[in-house]
């Protein structure tokens, strides 16, 4: 029987070999947010000449401040493909095998959620340099990039854990695709990812401030645009900890719940 360092290097392993054999899932995953960047950016480019959007945001570049958005769809994307791998687990009997497997239940748990991890942060990586190939420009260079692909790991974990949860729950990879979307567009929208917090609408305004999107995507921006603003980064670690402990809590409930019923 393996210790469970060994169990978790097992899974992760398993997962990363599946991602590797399904390049076409990461190449659609990353076509949208690359569609939206060039078709967002370049209908909306004259948002940057608004009055007083250099003095809200720090640029004049609206490719410049979206970047931040594309980065948050990408790993809620990625994010929503964990939920989808876990019903995929479910229909092909893994999880059955898992019963009666001497290992770890939470080793197949961390084993899956650290490869999601690394999946997005070669997703981000790509994103990065997709931005920088167009003209973005980093201001905080290599460290604050490498800062952005562990803050989009990190929401990245916390926020697989809503799509797994959702997907051990109705054990229906077409539901768990719908929930995703629909939470995933949306919270975007409502969030100061897309439009700065003072051109927001009143009411969006009130509701960016609960969103946990705002916060990430403040963090993001901010390595982007102004430097190292400890303060924002602060906010932003300390919202994905609170989702992730929500998330991920009840997907180990869930994960229990299946594995041993």
């Amino acid at each position: 029987m393996m210790y469970l360092p060994g169990e978790i290097i097992s899974v992760f392993n398993r997962w990363m070999i599946k991602t590797k054999r399904q390049p076409l899932a990461i190449f659609f995953s990353l076509v949208q947010p690359i569609i939206w960047f060039f078709l967002f950016t370049e209908a909306f480019a004259a948002i940057g000449q608004i009055p007083n959007f250099e003095q809200i945001t720090g640029t004049d570049n609206y490719k410049t401040f979206f970047t931040a958005a594309i980065v948050i769809q990408t790993v809620m994307a990625s994010a929503l493909q964990s939920g989808i791998g876990m019903v995929d687990d479910m229909e092909s009997g893994y999880l059955d095998k898992m019963k009666v497997a001497p290992i770890s239940r939470s080793s197949i748990l961390i084993g899956k959620v650290l490869s999601d991890a690394v999946r997005i942060m070669i997703q981000t990586f790509i994103i990065l340099l997709l931005a920088v190939s167009v003209g973005v420009s980093i201001v905080t260079s290599v460290p604050g990039a490498i800062m952005i692909l562990i803050i989009a790991a990190a929401f990245g974990i916390a926020w697989s854990g809503l799509s797994t949860f959702v997907a051990l729950t109705t054990k229906n990879s077409e539901t768990t695709l719908t929930i995703g979307l629909i939470t995933t567009f949306p919270l975007l929208f409502l969030s100061t990812a897309v439009m700065p917090k003072a051109l927001l609408p009143s009411w969006v305004q009130s509701f960016s401030e609960i969103n946990p999107i705002s916060y990430v995507a403040d963090a993001t921006r901010s390595l982007i645009i102004n430097g190292w603003d400890w303060a924002v980064l602060g906010e932003g670690f300390l919202v994905i900890l609170i989702v992730g402990v929500i998330t991920l809590s009840a997907t180990t409930l869930m994960f229990r719940r299946s594995i041993s019923g």
